[in-house]
């Protein structure tokens, strides 16, 4: 059975988006946010497997509702310290 289209863009989506957050949660880490026992790697690990397997619109949703906690969580350190939060631009279920 064939993908959809807009669902296989929408997963690519997801996984740069993952990929931007962990790149930017390195940079944060290095620069001083607590990341108590890798805590929140792990979860982008978890996350970017989870995007990579996704077979249904559900389970895309589901990354991306966690996604966007972790997200709001480093740009609200981001923001702390005075920077430029990443606004990241997550897909939406058709």
């Amino acid at each position: 059975m064939k993908k959809d289209p807009q669902f296989i863009q929408a997963q690519n989506t997801v996984l740069d988006n993952l990929r931007i957050l962990e790149t930017t949660l390195d940079r944060c880490v290095d620069e001083g946010m607590i990341d108590l026992q890798s805590e929140y790697h792990n979860r982008l690990e978890d996350l970017l497997d989870g995007a990579d397997i996704a077979k249904t619109w559900d389970d895309l949703i589901e990354v991306i509702t966690i996604a966007k906690t972790l997200e709001e969580d480093v740009d609200t350190w981001l923001a702390f310290q005075g920077r430029t939060t990443i606004e990241l631009i997550w897909p939406k279920k058709p």
